[in-house]
């Protein structure tokens, strides 16, 4: 652009060059480098990584709007000037995937947390972002303490890729010594409250309950904190494989999920101790088979007794044709003889499941391709983003399910307080306008309704 080469790099740094001295450079004969000053310079940021620049669309114009891959879109005036402006962030949000969201039960905020190091909180309401603070290192996992947990609402649990656990209040800098958040007027901040590190590996899963914090992680652990001023290490249990999802139940004790095939319901002392490994939990597995191939020779086998009824009244009539005959015969030697049941190794994975009535329960599972002729089977693969959910379903009056990705469900029978003990929602039902056409449309309804039920009787 008028004999100026620009450069934009991932460093956040905008150079240009003079493009004919590039054009007319000589190197020397024992070196290939050609060393030059650029003419201007401009650094957007510190920690901004330019990856995609298009010009205004304006002519004669020097703005430009570059793409941060780092989570921004930036306005850049490149007149380079004594009062040109400095780079303007226009949008700011998250570098790749979410890793932890929650939302406030007092307030209209959502809490959002990823792998670019970056806290944020957001009014859905107004949507717009209220503020973001960076750490070290990504986030993973992050809770929105309950009021039960911390009165003011403002209070967020986040836990980090390396293992550490950070508290973080939201204050409003009108009042920056009170740790209350009463309204989501005037700007706000994030205040780090506590930090501790009780993983080695990354923090996946955080659940409270009134007094007491589990956190779970990768390197299959699960520790437990006595809720205060200050959150106090109460000891920590192994589980068979990572952990997906922490969840309470009414009682003090808490059913873990891991991706393993065990489930551990632990009961879990409520008074400050050291830091010890819990063990002997009681547990309750359940295993299922795949029964696809013995429902398919079940269907065969019932095709083949339908169709050889109908050849034997067939026979019995005058008029049968002997063409018919022989292409009856052709058709039995075509057909193949279905292989014996096979169940595979390695069961189907659960998608779902829910509760229905007692001693009944729901299951989908993924889908096996099953081939009858070569006797194998093969699974078809599982979306990331089902191996990050956590496939749980819990609390129908007295029962509590939970869900792997390893073929188990396990249910965890608990007898809950009264007071839990709710209906189910009614949705509400909107009445149209009587009128003698809808009376009508009424009537020849119900009629329906009574002769299908005359039919069924």
């Amino acid at each position: 652009d008028d004999g100026q080469l620009m450069t934009f790099g991932s460093d956040g740094v905008v150079r240009t060059w003079d493009f004919e001295s590039i054009q007319s450079a000589n190197s020397l004969e024992d070196n290939n480098r050609f060393e030059m000053e650029p003419m201007n310079e401009l650094v957007v940021g510190h920690n901004v990584c330019l990856c995609s620049v298009v010009k205004g669309p304006q002519p004669d114009s020097f703005i430009w709007f570059a793409q941060d891959s780092n989570g921004g879109i930036w306005k850049l005036d490149l007149s380079f000037t004594n009062t040109t402006p400095d780079p303007e962030c226009l949008f700011s949000f998250h570098a790749g995937v979410i890793q932890g969201l929650d939302v406030s039960q007092k307030s209209h905020l959502m809490a959002t947390t990823s792998l670019d190091r970056s806290v944020r909180v957001f009014d859905f309401l107004a949507k717009k972002e209220l503020t973001c603070s960076r750490f070290n290192q990504g986030g993973t996992a992050l809770a929105w303490a309950p009021p039960s947990v911390h009165r003011s609402g403002g209070l967020l649990i986040i836990g980090f890729e390396d293992g550490v656990v950070r508290l973080l209040q939201l204050y409003s800098t009108e009042t920056p010594h009170q740790l209350t958040w009463p309204n989501t007027s005037g700007d706000v901040k994030l205040r780090l409250q506590q930090a501790f590190k009780p993983h080695k590996a990354a923090v996946t899963a955080l659940s409270c309950e009134t007094d007491i914090l589990a956190t779970g992680s990768s390197d299959c652990t699960v520790f437990f904190f006595a809720l205060g001023e200050t959150y106090s290490p109460i000891g920590f249990i192994h589980v068979p494989g990572p952990v997906q999802r922490l969840q309470w139940s009414p009682h003090p004790q808490v059913s873990l999920v891991p991706t393993g095939p065990s489930l551990l319901t632990a009961y879990i002392p409520l008074h400050k101790r050291s830091t010890v490994k819990l063990l002997d939990l009681p547990r309750k597995t359940f295993r299922f088979k795949s029964i696809k191939s013995r429902i398919k020779k079940k269907k065969r086998e019932r095709r083949v007794a339908l169709r050889i009824e109908s050849e034997q009244v067939e026979e019995n009539k005058q008029d049968t044709r002997e063409e018919e005959e022989d292409e009856v015969e052709d058709e039995d030697e075509d057909e193949e003889e279905l292989p014996p049941v096979h169940i595979p190794v390695c069961p189907s994975p659960i998608y779902c499941g829910f509760y229905s009535k007692p001693g009944h329960f729901w299951l989908s599972m993924v889908y096996i391709n099953t081939h009858t002729h070569t006797h194998t089977h093969t699974h078809r693969h599982t979306p990331t983003e089902l191996t990050r959910n956590h496939f749980l379903w819990i609390t129908h009056q007295n029962y509590f399910f939970f869900l792997l990705l390893n073929h188990h469900l396990h249910k965890v029978q608990q007898r809950l307080p009264t007071h839990l003990h709710r209906p189910p929602p009614v949705l509400p039902t909107i009445q149209p306008e009587e009128t003698p056409e809808r009376r009508l449309q009424y009537d020849d309804s119900r009629l329906d309704q009574y002769r299908a039920l005359r039919e069924q009787r």
